[in-house]
């Protein structure tokens, strides 16, 4: 995991802490923080794939606004955690300080199967214990790349006809599973490779570099898409592609803990103003996300 997931990581945990303060005014949005009550909360962050380690389940902390936050204090490092898989076998998950977060090497996530992770940590004097079950998506999700345009493409290259063309993923649906996303990272973003001649946006290279840790990143996604087998595409929006270079793009089929963190947890205020929490399906003394993915990678490149 490199400094900038971390960071993104930390700045989504933050939000989670935040949102168990805000206190809103009917029709109004505002925030009410002076009047908030702190309640300590275990923080969790954990994705669960398919045949792959689980060695990336963060496991932290809220604070309260006025605190000084040191990054570092964040991590529950002495929290006893475990994972039971759906024939009832416990994997206590263990601590890496390196990377900041828990492991246990033996856990293989199985298509199909139900997963729960159990955390107690003691917080500010406080035993707290939380919760969350997670069923990992069936098997059949593929990509398919002959349907695909990964290739290299200009900013908005036209046909012949004058039509815009444009990145997608084509991808066969794991039957039963109706959510698929797509996140598309620049790699090469700096304020040298982005595209001022843009159709989105008018931005100096000042203005880059003070959204540069939002710029690189874009996601789409299906929601309802049709149950059973079959074809699906997503397509990577060209107001998600704003520098010159190459670019990853991961594709997703995910679980309903995945689905409903993604599709909420930007969309926390109301019409009438009135703010509300992302969903998150955590249960005893937590907020955060804990569910499961099939997860498949491309690339493709922007040219001059």
């Amino acid at each position: 995991m490199n400094s900038k997931q971390d960071n993104r990581r930390w700045y989504r945990s933050a939000l989670l802490g935040l949102a168990l303060l805000a206190a809103s005014g009917c029709g109004k949005g505002n925030v009410d923080i002076t009047s908030a009550t702190y309640v300590p909360k275990i923080v969790i962050d954990g994705t669960l794939m398919p045949g792959k380690l689980v060695n990336d389940i963060a496991l932290t902390r809220n604070l309260p606004l006025d605190a000084s936050v040191d990054i570092d204090q964040l991590s529950l490092t002495a929290a006893v955690a475990s994972i039971t898989d759906t024939a009832g076998i416990v994997y206590p998950l263990s601590y890496d300080p390196s990377a900041q977060r828990f492991y246990n090497a033996a856990i293989r996530p199985r298509y199909g199967s139900t997963y729960r992770l159990e955390v107690t940590a003691d917080i500010d004097g406080h035993t707290l214990q939380a919760s969350a079950t997670t069923t990992v998506p069936d098997s059949g999700f593929a990509l398919l790349l002959a349907k695909s345009r990964l290739d290299t493409l200009t900013y908005r290259q036209r046909d012949g006809s004058g039509n815009v063309l444009g990145f997608h993923v084509a991808f066969d649906r794991t039957p039963g599973n109706q959510f698929y996303a797509l996140s598309v990272t620049a790699l090469d973003a700096d304020t040298t490779t982005f595209i001022y001649d843009n159709a989105f946006y008018d931005y100096t290279a000042e203005d880059v570099i003070k959204n540069i840790d939002e710029l690189p990143y874009g996601f789409n996604w299906i929601q309802d898409a049709p149950p059973g087998p079959g074809e699906s595409d997503l397509e990577v929006f060209w107001f998600h592609v704003n520098f010159y270079g190459n670019y990853q793009g991961v594709v997703y089929a995910g679980d309903k803990n995945f689905r409903d963190w993604l599709v909420t947890q930007e969309n926390v205020q109301e019409i009438d103003g009135n703010f509300h929490e992302a969903t998150m399906h955590i249960e005893g003394d937590g907020i955060g996300y804990f569910g499961s993915a099939i997860a498949d990678t491309v690339y493709f490149y922007v040219n001059r």
